[in-house]
């Protein structure tokens, strides 16, 4: 099995040319690999700072950036990107739970089954569920269709075709030129599950998804692979109802063909599909929870656009706004937004930034505007909790009725209970 390189976002990468001895912080791993994500740095550099080259002691290091998830690289070995969170949580359940909640993407059916597997790869996890959603479909019996065949039989089936019976059975009396319908599995959507079940098979596995993948490739031993990807994924998208219980299983294969990338867009020569902005991955998940457990959730909207930062510029308003949550209450409105960063829980200022606590000056701008655009007197902002940063942090107070709270939100900690803990907090400020 190929090797697994695991890193927290943010962290650093460095070749063992330069640091042959352990050094604290950095990942040390052979060079030829430190070279094939240098040159995939400048490959994807357009992909908001996936990966970026930096020198320190006068020596080169790779950080990763922005994105968790599984990133194969072109030496055989996988890199495992993980989110940083509290130091006695387990960062691969974490961001397993917190991708259940992804919209518009196949990780909404990681059941609780799989995210408990937190000790396999990643990788692992996303083919188990593949090949969960395939078994599935092999069980009930995967989708057959007539399709039109031409072909010289010894008995007469369907419609005899006299041109082409002088033209290629002149010689042959005992053939007979005939065109039938035939039911068969090869159709498009079959065949893009077969070829993603070969491509898997020369990839790195578990011992039990290999053998999983093995018992699969045989059922499936009459469909052939697809021998244009691109087209059988129109036929599919142009025939999307007559698919609709393999929805599942064709959003895993596309996420595992590369086809689709659920977070970055860029790179021709690595699978980009299973990374994953956690801005977006904390964002989706908060949102989820509060729709589901605030009280009165009928109050509750996410990702609202109704206002602009500029109501009328030539004829047209400008700027739209759209804050993650606005929760309209009887007595008030409260706008939350959450961001993916790390505070410290002591106030740390920055002249060259404006950063305070770690906070960006420019989010402390957009909450005003959200606040005076949306009617909002209590604001929030929520950032993942951390080892400094587990407790609200002073009330700022913009001025004498909009006043803005920034509060953790542990992922770590079922989301019931954060939604809880963010609802007594809101109460009684």
């Amino acid at each position: 099995m190929a090797a697994l390189i695991s890193i927290v976002e943010n962290g650093l990468i460095g070749s063992s040319l330069s640091f042959p001895e352990p050094v604290e912080g950095i990942c040390v791993v052979p060079d030829a690999t430190f070279q094939a994500l240098r040159q995939l740095a400048f490959d994807i550099d357009g992909a908001d700072g996936l990966l970026t080259v930096q020198v320190q002691k006068k020596r080169e290091v790779i950080r990763v950036r922005n994105y968790v998830g599984v990133l194969p690289l072109a030496t055989g070995e996988q890199l495992e990107i993980l989110p940083k969170t509290l130091a006695d949580t387990n960062a691969r359940l974490v961001l397993l739970t917190m991708l259940r909640h992804m919209p518009t993407s196949p990780f909404r059916q990681l059941d609780r089954g799989r995210t408990g597997a937190a000790r396999l790869p990643l990788w692992d996890v996303f083919v188990s569920a593949f090949l969960d959603t395939v078994e599935t479909l092999v069980q009930q019996g995967m989708q057959r269709a007539y399709v039109p065949v031409e072909a010289n039989e010894r008995f007469w089936k369907g419609t005899f075709q006299a041109t082409r019976q002088q033209r290629e059975n002149a010689q042959h009396a005992e053939r007979l030129a005939v065109r039938y319908d035939a039911l068969t599995a090869d159709i498009p959507a079959n065949r893009i599950l077969k070829t993603t079940l070969r491509y898997l098979q020369r990839q790195p596995l578990c011992a039990a998804n290999r053998q999983r993948l093995t018992q699969l490739v045989w059922a499936a031993d009459d469909v052939p692979e697809s021998p244009s990807i691109k087209e059988d994924w129109l036929a599919v998208r142009r025939m999307s109802r007559l698919f609709l219980r393999y929805e599942s299983a064709l959003r895993w294969a596309e996420a595992l063909l590369a086809g689709q990338a659920f977070g970055v867009q860029k790179g021709q020569r690595a699978s980009l599909s299973l990374l994953f902005p956690m801005e977006r991955v904390f964002e989706a998940y908060v949102a989820h929870g509060i729709r589901t457990y605030w009280p009165d959730t009928d109050r509750v909207t996410v990702q609202e656009s109704s206002a602009h930062l500029v109501d009328e510029h030539a004829g047209t308003p400008k700027f739209k706004l759209r804050p993650d949550i606005i929760i309209r209450q009887r007595e008030r409105t409260i706008v939350m937004d959450t961001k993916w960063k790390q505070l410290t829980g002591h106030t740390v200022a920055d002249a060259r930034t404006g950063s305070t606590y770690g906070i960006d000056q420019a989010d402390l701008y957009q909450l005003y505007a959200y606040g005076k655009k949306y009617g909002a007197d209590e604001l929030f902002l929520l950032y993942p909790a951390n080892e400094t940063f587990r407790k609200p942090l002073p009330v700022f107070d913009y001025d004498t009725t909009t006043r803005l709270h920034v509060v953790p939100f542990d992922p770590a900690k079922p989301l019931a209970d954060e939604v809880e803990k963010l609802v007594r907090y809101a109460l009684s400020s």
